[in-house]
């Protein structure tokens, strides 16, 4: 009978150390399209600035699980809302996982969505509807997630392929400021990379939008300075 006591006594401590230090850990959720995947200018994965964050807070003893689920290739801004909405469920190795309550278990959100959008737009002659739309849809999400989280959220602005396009600039800089000012407005951390790719060694295709394994790096320092652990 003590034997019994002392083992119900060690598997209880052992359950309990265990959700102390959890409850200590960050649960790190990452949203967003191509450039959340890691897709670089010649169409592969690489290592995307989601992938950098998980090992530094790994390394550093922070990270208790991670939720890379919702991102996809052009995954849309309009399109994301509406699966928060609906509550969208991934099965993923077997096991369910339904969007809502992944955002209210995450410590960490990092939104990175609507660059593929927007490059497709600009690309088919962009209006400045197509521009209201994506800020307003933009809105509708972070408003939507705050909502359902209280986690540190981090939204990720555009950076600027076409630095030789000053009609095309000043779209990318008209963006990014009104998301600076929809991160303000709901109290969420902003990550400015409109001129990342100012010295151009970011993008080694100039046929294509997306970064090389530095860009998605230079993204993940940004995002790791604006974090308080």
């Amino acid at each position: 009978m003590k034997k019994l006591i002392v083992l119900f006594s060690v598997i209880f401590l052992t359950f309990v150390i265990y959700k102390v230090n959890a409850n200590n850990l960050i649960d790190y959720m990452s949203i967003g399209d191509s450039l959340d995947l890691g897709i670089n200018s010649y169409g592969n994965n690489t290592y995307s600035y989601h992938d950098y964050l998980k090992n530094y807070l790994d390394n550093n003893n922070l990270l208790h699980k991670t939720s890379f689920y919702y991102s996809k290739n052009n995954y849309k801004i309009e399109e994301l809302l509406n699966d928060i909405k609906n509550n969208k469920e991934i099965i993923y190795n077997d096991k369910a996982y339904n969007i809502k309550k992944e955002l209210r278990e995450a410590d960490l959100i990092t939104i990175s969505i609507g660059m593929d959008e927007l490059i497709n737009k600009i690309e088919s002659n962009i209006t400045s509807s197509d521009i209201d739309t994506l800020i307003n849809n933009m809105d509708s999400l972070v408003s939507t997630i705050k909502k359902i989280s209280s986690s540190n959220i981090i939204l990720i602005g555009y950076y600027n392929p076409y630095l030789d396009n000053l009609k095309v600039s000043k779209i990318f800089s008209y963006i990014n400021d009104r998301y600076k000012e929809l991160a303000s407005k709901y109290k969420i951390n902003y990550i400015d990379i409109l001129n990342l790719n100012s010295n151009k060694e970011c993008l080694p295709n100039y046929k294509d939008y997306h970064l090389n394994s530095k860009g998605y790096l230079k993204i993940a320092s940004k995002i790791i300075e604006k974090l308080d652990y």
